[in-house]
């Protein structure tokens, strides 16, 4: 009889964590595939979500989270290796984009950036595969496993919460904080267990 996430989280060790890993590995794969949308990187995102993830399992508290916990391990992999390889977008609005009135200074990308990372992740995910990445609120609910409407509601609220922690500085206008986002430039994940490794070896072993 095939076991549970939970029977093989709770028995633990090396062979137990295999089988748990192949289980959701395919799922892995395709949330990071359509960020990516390469093969060779998404087989790289998945490596780095399973190197996190077994990093991080010991702070997993509710193992009937264990799927989304992954998801949310694979997503900022994906996020986070893109943005450090510098991979193209190629957006097709990409020449309608709205200019910032400015330019913005180096301090300046570190307050938003500091704003994005302050934010929870059900959150800056959305956002930023948006805003950032240019997918569509559908795309965004197939890699998340949400309805579209929560898509929508957390993107508001979290651009919301960025309003509120800029309030005063640069983004004086939903349309220049927009245009910020959109072209902020590549910078290394923070640090932790749910952020892409640089270069992750393909195995576990």
């Amino acid at each position: 009889m095939m076991k549970s996430d939970e029977e093989l989280f709770r028995a633990g060790g090396r062979e137990a964590l295999e089988q748990l890993f192949e289980r959701h590995r395919d799922e892995v794969y395709r949330t990071a595939r359509r960020i990516l949308r390469n093969d060779a990187d998404a087989l790289d995102a998945t490596q780095a979500t399973f190197l996190n993830a077994l990093q991080a399992l010991p702070s997993l508290k509710d193992v009937a989270r264990f799927p989304a916990w992954l998801r949310r391990i694979a997503v900022n992999a994906a996020l986070g290796m893109k943005r450090t390889r510098g991979l193209d977008r190629h957006r097709a609005e990409a020449a309608t984009r709205p200019e910032v009135e400015a330019p913005m200074s180096a301090e300046d990308f570190q307050v938003l950036r500091r704003a994005l990372d302050d934010l929870p992740d059900e959150y800056r995910q959305p956002i930023l595969l948006h805003h950032a990445e240019g997918l569509s609120y559908e795309e965004i609910a197939q890699i998340l496993d949400w309805p579209r409407g929560t898509v929508g509601t957390n993107i508001h609220r979290g651009l919301q919460r960025l309003r509120s922690a800029l309030a005063g500085s640069f983004a004086s206008s939903d349309r220049i904080l927009i245009a910020l986002l959109e072209q902020a430039p590549p910078s290394a994940p923070p640090a932790g267990p749910d952020t892409a490794l640089a270069a992750g070896p393909r195995t576990l072993a």
